[in-house]
């Protein structure tokens, strides 16, 4: 049984001008960028254990991120109350580490 999700508000605006990037680049590139966010989004919803924890990452909520197919992006979250939260859907080479602030204590 896969467990619900919730994006952090920040990381929902951030995800959704993502996809007009791409989508301004090439007609289909953002919706396919969209669906593999969202084939990521499943994956770690349904094991969320199954990703590495976040290199550094040493307290509780656990954060954990899951590489999103044919793109240079991961999916961060992690879980608390039964309830996967993404807190960035965040570019591999940029601004590492810019939505620790969104974790929950």
């Amino acid at each position: 049984m896969s467990l619900a999700f919730e994006f952090h508000p920040e990381a929902e605006t951030e995800f959704d001008a993502d996809v007009f990037w791409y989508e301004d680049r090439e007609t289909g590139l953002g919706l396919r960028f969209r669906t593999q966010v969202g084939v990521a989004i499943d994956a770690a919803a349904a094991d969320p254990g199954a990703w590495a924890v976040w290199p550094g990452w040493e307290r509780e909520p656990l954060v954990r991120s899951k590489g999103v197919t044919g793109f240079p992006y991961r999916v961060i979250y992690f879980v608390q109350d039964n309830r996967l939260t993404i807190v960035a859907v965040a570019h591999s080479k940029r601004k590492p580490g810019y939505w620790r602030e969104r974790v929950s204590e």
